[in-house]
């Protein structure tokens, strides 16, 4: 048996678990008396016993080859066999199958012996100690700990509702997919059942294997399965253990920021940033696998890879350097307020790349860095990269995209011109580079050379390409979703009973020593007198919401759920919405269906549509445009510059064209333009229709929404779009619910306006490049300088006022750990980390408990609260009053306290 040690599976960023590394990567000191706490699985039931390994086999078999299966893989999957025989009760009453109540008794036999399986997936295991992590990780699962070298069930395991007393064994199924190798790792492990004794030491058989994907292979090789056991899994490189680690910390912050690649019942880890140690530790290991990140996948909303013409650099594509392993980077980086952490990064990177192979991603950290301004060093890097290399590569092309956006900051638009031109001559088909060409002559105010340059933007749309099913995220099909669904639509009964939603997806506790000692003494809050408490709880959205809207019972991920509002409520909601509006803004849309075409996936939302494609970004631009310069005036120069003669019509592609001494050619329209066209002014045409009706105070709060999530997206009346959004999330509120897409929306408004330009940097103000978000309402009013800043007043005092903003982000917050998020999403860190930069971590941490206070139910007599407004009267100067009958929080809630925690994790990442 092994030597005991401490856990390694946290759930919270800021209890710093240890960390020690039996790979190749240097080990770090841990404290090994520090104890981590124990996490709460989900445990979805399966229909057929084994499905969900046979579509991980599927998955491999399509991983990186066909629409829909992401080369970065699917999450770690943990299937969990239990016996409970064919004649029980649990194996003949499943009420969440496809099949109605009167069906699923008759003529329906399964051929599994008497089990059941039970299964969720992970992201964010460490694998510090290998094999072992993986073992410990299943024993937490299953209840297991070791007492004198043997394995025995705890007595609160044995004494518990799940515990199966059987004569036939528990199979435990670990699988995790190595993006590097091509290959799922699996571990199994049988359990062995003593029926008689239940104290008696159990055995457990462990084997192992790596499964090789079999499009991985080259043309005419066959790669083999390789087994293990408990004893010879020590011969599995150390490398291949790296590569695995590696693969786990892309898909965790892939998919954490991504809820349209979530599956249900997925748990987030956090092990790789629970301390600044380890947040370094995990920026040397992606370092060390940057030259293979094209291999993780990249955004598809840069386009297909592409490469420069020159034949010295044919082996570097654009997803060289641009994938989701450079994003993950970027991502950990921005974690650390001091810098340290993105200096380190660099350095590491010109230690094992010395020769300026990865110069553009430098670039990309540094403009993201915290507590300083490194314009200079900015500056320097592309000065050194243009002396001692040569003009025509691909990194180059890309370094000058970056020059271009930090020219377009300084409002050197001139000479931003002359630099996107080059670009395009180096990347003639990279879509970035098109963009920004287009971007430059609308801020010079040559818009017939703008319309121009978009019209050649190479933008991806197939009408004639398979999607795979809604219900596939990250390669694998969502059982949970397909059956919630089929339910919702075809069934006529309770789409998921609250004992089975309870069982599926019991709600996340730790113990209850992580938190205050003032909270650790209210008995109220502890769980079945056990020494566990719910994990930042909010018990109105937890327990409340579903229990009384059972369509409801699901989290806001994957391809169905996470499209639209509309998707989200009952029909007696969506029939309060005009019917114009949903054909505009539902999964039906003409703009889901081009974005869909465009992305290579069915996926589609009305929150990042427009940055999550190359057809989406279009829209973005071409609605910025339309705003910059008004509808009538896009539309006589359309017909200025456009031709509908396709006989008058250059068909050649000119890189150059529109160069100040070409002349301007008669240019056929292509097709997805003249549609975008019609999309906008159809969407422009809605709104201001709504809008103007008589009846607008009888909007219901989802159409109000819908409103806003429409206006703000095409860029109508900006601050009535805010208006609107606001409405709904309080209305929605006001009712019990939780507005996400509102409250998503929100708090991406505050961060473009109020939060974007409080970090040190100061190289690019109009992107985000981690999440690809242009800043297109901002440079609108920009552009306009007597508006910008009436506006950002306005917006900070009237709407998002600092309390509104804390109150939304604490429920997202609260939203996403039920959903076992534990890794807060980068929106969340984002606008966490600015609120500290721009004030400080008393005054932050002050503010949240302050509006934690003013929104609490009050259960004794009266008594004066904390003050809103004295304190937020500082910032904007307002403040609302609470009715007394409206409410947030309860007592018990312990939201505070984890937000409390999250903010001392931030600021330890800065101090250690």
């Amino acid at each position: 048996m092994t030597e005991a040690r401490p856990k390694l599976f946290s759930s919270l960023p800021f209890i710093l678990t240890p960390n020690v590394s039996s790979s190749s990567i240097p080990t770090i000191n841990y404290d090994s008396s520090r104890k981590s706490p124990f996490t709460v699985f989900p445990s979805i039931r399966e229909t057929n016993y084994g499905e969900s390994l046979g579509l991980r086999a599927k998955f491999q078999e399509k991983v990186g080859s066909s629409p829909g299966y992401d080369p970065s893989g699917s999450p770690d999957l943990i299937h969990w066999g239990k016996y409970f025989g064919t004649t029980s009760n649990t194996y003949n009453q499943n009420d969440f199958t496809k099949q109605t109540a009167s069906e699923s008794g008759s003529g329906y036999q399964k051929h599994d012996d008497g089990y059941i399986g039970f299964y969720h997936y992970a992201n964010g295991i460490s694998f510090d100690y290998l094999q072992e992590d993986i073992e410990e990780y299943i024993l937490q699962l299953i209840g297991i700990e070791v007492v004198d070298d043997k394995y025995q069930f705890k007595k609160s395991e044995l004494a518990s509702e799940r515990y199966v007393h059987s004569k036939r064994e528990m199979v435990i199924t670990y699988c995790s997919y190595n993006i590097f190798n091509k290959s799922d790792f699996r571990a199994r492990f049988v359990v062995h059942m003593n029926s008689s004794l239940k104290s008696t030491p159990v055995q457990i058989d462990k084997s192992y294997q790596v499964i090789p994907n079999p499009s991985g292979s080259a043309p005419g090789s066959h790669r083999k399965t390789l087994l293990y056991n408990h004893h010879t899994i020590k011969q599995l490189p150390l490398s291949y253990w790296d590569e695995l680690k590696a693969s786990h910390l892309i898909r965790l912050f892939h998919q954490v920021d991504n809820p349209a690649s979530q599956l249900t019942g997925l748990v987030n880890y956090s092990n790789f940033i629970d301390s600044k140690a380890k947040l370094k530790h995990s920026v040397r290991l992606l370092a060390k696998f940057l030259n293979k990140g094209h291999l993780c996948g990249s955004n598809l909303s840069y386009g297909l890879p592409t490469i420069c013409g020159n034949k010295g650099d044919q082996s570097k594509k654009t997803n060289h350097y641009r994938n989701n392993l450079v994003n993950t980077l970027i991502r950990l980086v921005q974690l650390d307020l001091s810098g340290a952490v993105n200096q380190y990064a660099i350095d590491e990177i010109r230690a094992i790349y010395p020769n300026c192979d990865f110069d553009y991603v430098i670039l990309k950290l540094l403009k993201v860095q915290n507590n300083t301004n490194v314009e200079k060093q900015y500056l320097e890097v592309i000065h050194r990269h243009l002396l001692t290399n040569s003009m025509y590569t691909t990194q180059l092309g890309l370094i000058l995209i970056e020059q271009v956006k930090f020219l377009i900051t300084k409002e050197a638009y001139d000479q931003a011109l002359l630099i996107a031109k080059k670009c395009v001559q180096i990347l003639p088909l990279d879509f970035e580079c098109w963009f920004n060409l287009t971007l430059c002559y609308i801020l010079i105010k040559d818009y017939e050379n703008a319309l121009l340059m978009m019209n050649s933007l190479p933008v991806i749309i197939n009408p004639k390409q398979d999607f795979a099913d809604l219900d596939e995220i990250s390669g694998t099909k969502d059982l949970f979703m397909s059956t919630f669904v089929h339910r919702l639509n075809n069934v006529n009964e309770e789409t998921i009973s609250d004992k089975s939603f309870k069982s599926y997806f019991p709600l996340p506790q730790v113990p209850v020593e992580n938190y205050s000692s003032s909270r650790t003494r209210n008995k109220d809050v502890k769980i079945s007198g056990e020494d566990m408490i719910y994990e930042g709880s909010i018990k109105k959205m937890w327990c409340d919401t579903p229990l009384f809207t059972p369509y409801l019972r699901h989290p806001i991920n994957g391809n169905y759920f996470y499209q639209s509002p509309l998707i989200n409520c009952s029909a007696r909601e969506i029939s309060s919405v005009d019917p114009q509006l949903i054909k505009l803004t539902g999964p039906s849309s003409v703009k889901g269906l081009f974005t869909s075409q465009s992305s290579g996936s069915l996926g589609f939302s009305i929150l990042d549509f427009n940055r999550k494609s190359t057809w989406g970004r279009c829209y973005d631009l071409l609605s910025y445009f339309v705003a910059t310069v008004g509808w009538d005036t896009i539309v006589g120069l359309k017909e200025k510059v456009f031709t509908t003669d396709l006989k008058t019509s250059d068909g050649e592609f000119v890189v150059n064209n529109g160069q100040e001494n070409s002349p301007k050619p008669s240019v056929y329209c292509e097709k997805w333009l003249e549609q975008l066209f019609l999309i906008i002014y159809e969407d422009l045409r809605t709104i201001m229709v709504i809008s103007s009706n008589d009846k607008q105070q009888q909007h219901s709060a989802l159409e109000w929404e819908m409103l806003g999530l429409l206006g703000w997206g095409v860029k109508y009346n900006l601050e009535e779009s805010i208006s609107s959004l606001i409405t709904s999330v309080m209305g929605t509120s006001v009712e019990g619910g939780f507005d996400y897409f509102g409250t998503v929306q929100l708090l991406e408004i505050y961060d473009e306006f109020i939060l974007s330009e409080t970090t040190g940097s100061r190289i690019e103000l109009f992107n985000d490049d981690y999440d690809l978000k242009f800043f297109s309402n901002k440079l609108i009013l920009k552009l306009s300088s007597n508006y910008f800043e009436p506006f950002v007043q306005t917006l900070e005092t009237k709407y998002l006022s600092l309390e509104f903003v804390m109150l939304h982000l604490m429920k997202l917050i609260s939203w996403d750990l039920r959903w076992y998020n534990y890794t807060p999403n980068y929106l969340v860190t984002k606008i966490l980390t600015k609120l500290i930069i721009k004030y400080d971590l008393i005054f932050v941490s002050t503010g949240f408990r302050v509006v934690f206070e003013n929104n609490k139910k009050s259960v004794k007599a009266p008594k004066k609260k904390f003050n809103s407004m004295n304190f937020f009267s500082y910032l904007s100067g307002t403040s609302k009053t609470k009715l007394e009958e409206n409410f947030e929080f309860v007592d018990e809630d312990t939201i505070f306290d984890y937000i409390e925690r999250l903010i001392r994790w931030i600021e330890s990442l800065r101090e250690e």
